[in-house]
């Protein structure tokens, strides 16, 4: 069978017996090395490979003996050649063959010189600050190398001697998915605590301080590196997506404690443009008839699902302001499937018309076929072949918000001595320099808005790649249960809008402007993501929600699942959900639905409409206003409380009301209220689901 023969496969790639690796000429053509090998490491079992050979198994019957003395030749080849495969690998190739001429070993040589940057990242932020510091590192004239952390072999980890971790934190404490398999490596008892003795580690950890468990990966990690014997140069950095300038803030102030612990040189006074880390090839083409169809480039991760509904939820009129839809895909018939409380993660695209413009400031044909082939150092995800337009509408976040980096790359680009001092002076921290990044902020400054301001920077197509981030999916809380909705994925999302504060131009999010815009039928990038919302085991556990404006979704989800299981005929809990919006004319999402279940007697409703009457009443209000029922579903029912909503201020307000619930209820202090609230979120009974 199939199944059999990919697992003997396998088993064949494990033992070494059949080494896995790559050849490309054109990384030979442009100065790197063309051989990369992928089965790094012989962990299989190879006499039990050669047993399923017959050739081999007929030896093994005949003469057991002989068979054993061959099967130990073989290992000892096998081990030889893995070992100088590895060499090849190597990027420092001449140096590595000297070494191995003289029986040193090549990779810990090779390590002791060298700065080990490995990453944990989930949504790609991690990996890009990780790409970024190498590129600090090699600029510095260190070496350096890049790895996530799952690509890297753990019984390396002890000849390294310096390795730097990044690592983000998904949800409720959740490692990201290219690091569990290294974490649960480094849990095994075996492990000496002298493991890591020749080691000296720095640990920065991205997260999002609305949750309990905020950077618990980088914590960890940074704690076990410690337990195994490994040196800590400096204390655990941290970057908050709540800060102003995002995990940014917090880079910024760790980065040069950093460069102070590595003895790193400073950067040079004249900097040259470094080699580019692609090769294009360019032809002519016409920009309606592009290489490969739009719908067939799929970003790693992501899976086509056929959009079926967009639906206005909203007034469509000049007296309202907000745009709100319910979204429906399609997963019958596809490889995607869901848990009630996941979110679905979007990739969007950028608008055309606004490509074509970037393109003809940047003097790019936007038509002209690309084929693009990456080197050594390249950081970003992109199809083979291509169309410019195609670059810039599914690759490259050219509207996105540019970090500090690409102010420092571009700055090298300049050809404008005022430009290019300008830029330099955002780097450098310069008090011109930090009074323009706050405007540049301010403004929602995108990177076509910086090419528009430096008109004498233009970095080539094979520089931009690497310069410009790609653009990452964003995620919606789903707003439907599988018990449900089995066969569909179903969203509410509100457009994401403001105006530019210097300007007033009107300006929309670029994952809210692409589903508007995207008819019944369309195919969209997509990939079910694990939330911070995790059920309660028990059904009979009651389910306290708060949720404003479409912080509604998840809570909808919820309930239907919990509708669906009473239909079914099991017992369930009581559900009670706050809800909070502006108008209840307007905004009273999903209204007649909620009051069916409502009916069912499932659910409770308490909404708060702020604009509805003179004083403004929220949520928080009328948590208070039902603490003696909150409080005993929580503290006498083993109740579960979630909240969801803009991070802005809501969970705090939340947090407040619950607080003053409990000292209502319990008559204890302020201390011992928040003490009770901080053990519930440990417990995962009071769970945060915010977006900025």
């Amino acid at each position: 069978p199939m199944a059999e023969s990919i697992q003997h496969c396998q088993l064949a790639v494990d033992s070494g017996y059949w080494p896995l690796f790559r050849y490309n000429p054109e990384l030979a053509s442009a100065g790197n090395n063309p051989f990369q090998l992928d089965s790094k490491k012989v962990k299989g079992d190879l006499y039990k490979l050669l047993s399923q050979e017959n050739r081999f198994a007929a030896v093994m019957r005949r003469d057991p003996k002989h068979a054993e003395e061959l099967d130990a030749k073989l290992k000892q080849a096998v081990m030889e050649k893995n070992k100088l495969l590895q060499v090849l690998g190597k990027e420092d190739l001449e140096g590595q063959f000297h070494k191995l001429v003289e029986g040193l070993s090549g990779d810990s040589a090779s390590a002791g010189e060298s700065i080990t940057i490995l990453y944990g990242s989930e949504t790609g932020n991690a990996e890009e600050q990780a790409k970024n510091l190498l590129q600090d590192v090699r600029a510095r004239g260190m070496k350096a190398t890049v790895s996530a952390l799952d690509d890297f072999d753990v019984e390396e980890l002890p000849s390294q001697k310096t390795i730097v971790l990044v690592i983000s934190t998904c949800g409720l404490g959740e490692f990201p998915q290219n690091s569990k398999r290294t974490w649960m490596a480094l849990q095994s008892q075996d492990m000496p605590m002298t493991y890591l003795s020749d080691v000296k580690f720095a640990v920065f950890g991205l997260g999002d301080s609305t949750y309990a468990q905020f950077c618990y990966a980088a914590a960890a990690f940074d704690v076990r590196f410690g337990e195994l014997g490994a040196t800590r140069l400096l204390p655990r950095g941290v970057g908050d997506d709540r800060d102003a300038d995002r995990y940014f803030t917090g880079w910024e102030a760790w980065l040069p404690e950093l460069w102070t612990v590595l003895g790193a040189p400073l950067m040079p006074e004249v900097r040259t443009i470094p080699e580019p880390c692609y090769k294009i090839d360019v032809s002519p083409g016409d920009a309606s008839k592009p290489p490969v169809a739009d719908e067939e480039i799929v970003p790693p991760g992501a899976a086509k699902l056929t959009l079926l509904t967009n639906k206005l939820l909203t007034p469509e009129s000049a007296d309202y302001d907000r745009d709100i839809r319910h979204y429906e895909f399609k997963i019958k018939g596809t490889n995607v499937s869901y848990k009630t409380g996941d979110s679905l993660a979007v990739w969007p695209r950028n608008p055309v018309d606004k490509v074509q413009e970037v393109c003809k400031l940047l003097g790019f044909d936007a038509g002209q076929q690309l084929r693009v082939i990456p080197l050594e150092g390249a950081r970003n995800w992109c199809p083979e072949e291509l169309s410019v337009r195609q670059l810039f509408t599914h690759v490259l976040d050219v509207f996105g918000k540019p970090n500090k980096k690409f102010f420092d790359n571009l700055s090298m680009f300049a050809t404008d001595a005022t430009e290019k001092a300008t830029l330099e002076g955002i780097i450098s921290g310069s008090e011109e320099g930090k009074s323009l990044y706050k405007s540049l902020q301010s403004d929602f400054t995108h990177h076509a808005d910086v090419f528009k301001r430096f008109p004498s920077a233009r970095p080539p197509l094979e520089q931009l790649i690497n310069m410009i981030p790609i653009l990452k999916p964003r995620s919606y809380s789903i707003a439907s249960a599988p018990l449900m909705h089995p066969d569909m994925i179903q969203l509410c999302v509100v457009q994401v809008d403001w105006n530019v504060p210097s300007t007033k131009e009107f300006r929309i999010g670029e994952a809210t402007g692409y589903l508007k815009k995207q008819a019944s039928g369309a195919q969209i990038m997509c990939a079910v993501r694990q939330s911070a919302i995790v059920l309660p085991k028990d059904t009979l556990n009651p389910v306290i929600m708060a949720g404003m404006g479409t912080g509604l979704a998840p809570w909808r989800a919820v309930t239907q699942d919990r509708i669906a299981q009473k239909r079914a005929g099991q017992a369930v809990g009581p559900c009670m959900l706050f809800f909070g919006a502006r108008y209840a004319k307007y905004e009273y999402l999903y209204r007649e639905e909620f009051e069916k279940y409502v009916a069912e007697g499932v659910l409770t409703m308490h909404t708060a409409f702020s604009r509805d009457q003179a004083r403004k009443i929220y949520v928080q209000h009328k948590i208070v206003e039902a603490g003696p029922s909150v409080s005993d579903m929580m503290l006498k029912q083993n109740g579960h409380f979630y909240v969801c909503g803009s991070a802005r201020q809501v969970p705090e307000d939340i947090f407040a009301a619950m607080k003053q619930v409990i000292m209502t209820s319990q008559n204890c202090s302020e201390l011992d209220a928040e003490a009770i609230l901080s053990n519930l979120k440990m417990e995962g009974r009071y769970t945060v689901e915010a977006w900025s």
